[in-house]
């Protein structure tokens, strides 16, 4: 894509779209009870219920900033064109990577393959239409399922060829680690493809289950079912812990890629870590090299540094982390990518611009501008020169 010449350009590479009854009835009809149905509360929240039962977090009471966010306030889910390019403006984003809303649970919990591969499906075919009338301003996450790697590489193809811009998988696998050779046909596809593969945090079974911080495997069968049973008891809540972990889990696909020789074998894979900031980028990088020089004996030797093959083929998105720009000496830019999380609560939209400045401030010029929008240019293919000069207006695209 060529280099634009406009003062400021703005790429979100990470926003969302929801679920819509619309979405829903694309389900087959047998697995359908199953798939979360959204709606709107009177007290001005969006619930979402399976099966009649409501899937209910303990919350405080709704106050106007936080009806603007979380598609409280658009019965649409993020679907309107016009109401994503009037909330695009607020900020002056030109375009963004979309990514599922409560979409982003595929791959997790305990229902069968099937449910995941016709939910990946349903998903795949409703964004395609939804996003068809402005592909150069949003570029679309493949979802996929990946029990059975033969059918998440069949969707791959499927989408690839249909212009999607990066695959969507879940950020831990717990049960089948992206380690495992059983992956190797999809990081060969997507390497000769060219797309990315994208590891969005807050998907598949979260931390502690996921990224190795625990293992249920060596455990006894009662101590397992205690494990099941304080699961289902906390389901409906949220914690600090589980939050925090689970965006630390953005780790887990870096080190099992590098570890396991993955970006050693496919040079050309290019792969981000999405909405889990990267305070923690610069340990992560230092501690792989200071284990592969330590335990030498041991580990599975890598040609070049670990660190390196993070700096070669690795991204991850940043939305307000004075931390990651802190260490960006150490990490560099080229590996940051910027996104407000839209419209998210843990997100910035609709008051990121003190972030973006704080990234400039920072950084300068040349890298602000590699973490604003060329970085996510580069991956995902948007044409700058295209979107400088048709800036997005309130309520429509100029």
């Amino acid at each position: 894509m060529t280099t634009a010449t406009s003062s400021e350009i703005l790429i979100s590479a990470d926003a969302h779209v929801g679920e819509p009854e619309a979405l829903r009835e694309r389900m087959p009809e047998r697995l359908r009870d199953r798939f979360p149905r959204m709606r709107h509360t009177p007290d001005g929240d969006l619930a979402a219920e399976i099966e009649g039962e409501p899937l209910v977090l303990k919350k405080v009471r709704i106050d106007a900033r936080a009806r603007e966010l979380e598609f409280r306030s658009d019965p649409s889910l993020g679907t309107d064109l016009g109401v994503r390019y009037r909330d695009m403006a607020r900020e002056g984003v030109d375009g963004q990577v979309v990514f599922p809303n409560f979409g982003l649970e595929v791959n997790s919990g305990d229902e069968p393959e099937e449910f995941h591969q016709a939910w990946a499906r349903a998903h795949n075919d409703f964004v395609h239409e939804v996003f068809a009338a402005d592909r150069k301003r949003f570029k679309l996450a493949a979802m996929l399922a990946v029990d059975d790697v033969s059918v998440a590489l069949a969707e791959a193809r499927r989408c690839v060829a249909r212009g999607f811009e990066t695959l969507f998988l879940p950020c831990t696998v717990p049960w089948q680690p992206y380690r495992l050779d059983v992956y190797e046909p999809l990081w060969s596809f997507a390497e000769e493809a060219g797309v990315p593969l994208n590891f969005h945090v807050f998907s598949g079974n979260l931390s502690p289950l996921g990224g190795d911080f625990a293992q249920l495997g060596p455990v006894s069968p009662e101590r397992r079912d205690r494990a099941r049973r304080l699961y289902e008891a906390e389901a409906k809540e949220e914690r600090l812990s589980t939050t925090c972990m689970g965006i630390a889990s953005g780790m887990s696909p870096i080190l099992e890629l590098t570890g396991a020789g993955v970006l050693e074998r496919h040079p050309g894979l290019r792969f981000v870590v999405t909405e889990s900031d990267c305070g923690w980028l610069a340990w992560v990088l230092q501690i792989m090299d200071q284990m592969q020089e330590r335990r030498g004996l041991y580990l599975n030797a890598l040609p070049l540094r670990a660190s390196d093959y993070f700096r070669r083929q690795g991204a991850v998105t940043i939305t307000d982390d004075p931390v990651a720009l802190n260490n960006v000496g150490f990490t560099g830019a080229d590996v940051l990518l910027w996104g407000n999380d839209y419209p998210h609560d843990e997100g910035t939209w609709p008051d990121s611009r003190p972030c973006i400045e704080a990234i400039q401030a920072k950084l300068g010029p040349a890298d602000a501008r590699k973490v604003l929008c060329e970085n996510a240019a580069r991956l995902y293919g948007f044409d700058l020169d295209y979107l400088a000069r048709h800036k997005v207006q309130i309520g429509r695209a100029s």
